[in-house]
């Protein structure tokens, strides 16, 4: 489904969690989809509300005073989830190709919990306000933009940028794909990368944590829907590959994921990873360290090079014109006798 949530849906499932934060809850109810939803007026919803938006409540840093291990994100629950599918039901009745934030308002208009609707149709979001919008819209865009490809031939999230993460960067990626999916997300967010590398155990970024590692209680499944690393964090790999070949490394390990984290430069991310000991200053001496090696980290063994492709091309061309040499020596030596006088 999230592959076909528009830009401006996603800004508003990105503040949901906000609000189960600021009340103390570990789960999301539809609630605070409404809250987010009214809150922030965007796209094709902007005109239905009658009241003035709300305060949004304040990005939660999710770390706690003591710097340790992050607090867990709160979770869709049950009724969350039925109407987040609900949303796609109705995109789908309205033969949309888009998930927007009209068919998530309808979707808990009209199926919401009776106190969530009402509260919706005071602040102007009555069902025929609803159900006019949606008429309007046919199905269309509107005024929203459409949903990002996740599956773009040059994406960081293709298999082909994949295939160039070393065993212990792609552990780090499955794992943060692990902590979404626990999450009740169908996404991967940074913050789940950055959680996921800061207690990641091994690899090179495992000599600049100043505290213990925690092991997952098992090891995540091999990515195969791609999908699930579209958006920030697609731009996280992209940049952690931009980082590996400006460093002359032919792989990109978990070095090259701590830097692109920094650098994507999200609050929560980086209070995260310097709680740990992952600051700006050390992981780019990590780099400068490693200079393009792959360090205590291997490449998967698709992406391993025969050894002479590992060769540098100065020695190949010795070794070809030695066997060169070699070879026309046996030939006059053997064929001479032969053929001579």
């Amino acid at each position: 489904m999230f592959e076909r949530v528009t830009a401006e849906a996603r800004q508003v499932l990105a503040l949901v969690p906000r609000y189960a934060v600021a009340a103390g809850r570990s789960e999301i109810t539809p609630a605070d989809l409404a809250a987010a939803l009214a809150a922030r007026p965007i796209g094709n919803t902007a005109g239905v509300w009658t009241t003035p938006p709300s305060s949004e409540p304040a990005e939660p840093t999710n770390v706690p005073s003591g710097g340790t291990a992050p607090n867990k994100p709160p979770r869709f629950n049950r009724a969350a989830r039925a109407a987040l599918e609900r949303s796609l039901r109705v995109a789908l009745d309205e033969a949309a190709r888009h998930v927007g934030t009209e068919h998530l308002l309808a979707a808990l208009v009209r199926g919401g919990p009776p106190d969530v609707a009402a509260g919706l149709g005071a602040l102007g979001a009555t069902a025929d306000a609803v159900d006019a919008l949606l008429a309007r819209l046919a199905g269309k865009p509107g005024a929203e933009g459409p949903p990002e490809d996740p599956r773009a031939a040059n994406g960081a999230g293709s298999a082909l940028t994949y295939t160039r993460l070393t065993v212990d960067a792609r552990a780090v990626v499955r794992q943060s794909a692990a902590l979404g999916r626990a999450a009740g997300r169908t996404n991967v967010t940074p913050v789940d990368l950055a959680t996921a590398l800061a207690l990641y155990g091994g690899g090179n970024v495992a000599r600049l944590w100043t505290e213990a590692s925690v092991p997952p209680p098992q090891p995540a499944a091999p990515i195969n829907d791609f999908a699930a690393l579209a958006g920030p964090t697609e731009q996280v790999l992209g940049t952690a590959a931009t980082i590996a070949r400006e460093a002359g490394a032919a792989q990109v390990g978990t070095e090259h994921l701590l830097v692109a984290l920094i650098r994507h430069d999200h609050p929560e991310v980086v209070t995260l990873l310097a709680g740990r000991g992952g600051t700006a200053e050390a992981a780019a001496a990590l780099i400068a360290e490693l200079a393009g090696e792959p360090g205590v980290e291997a490449l998967p063994p698709a992406a391993r090079r025969p050894w002479w492709r590992a060769m540098p091309s100065w020695q190949v061309n010795v070794a070809l014109s030695s066997l060169a040499v070699v070879l026309v020596i046996v030939v006059v030596c053997v064929l001479g006798p032969i053929f001579g006088p």
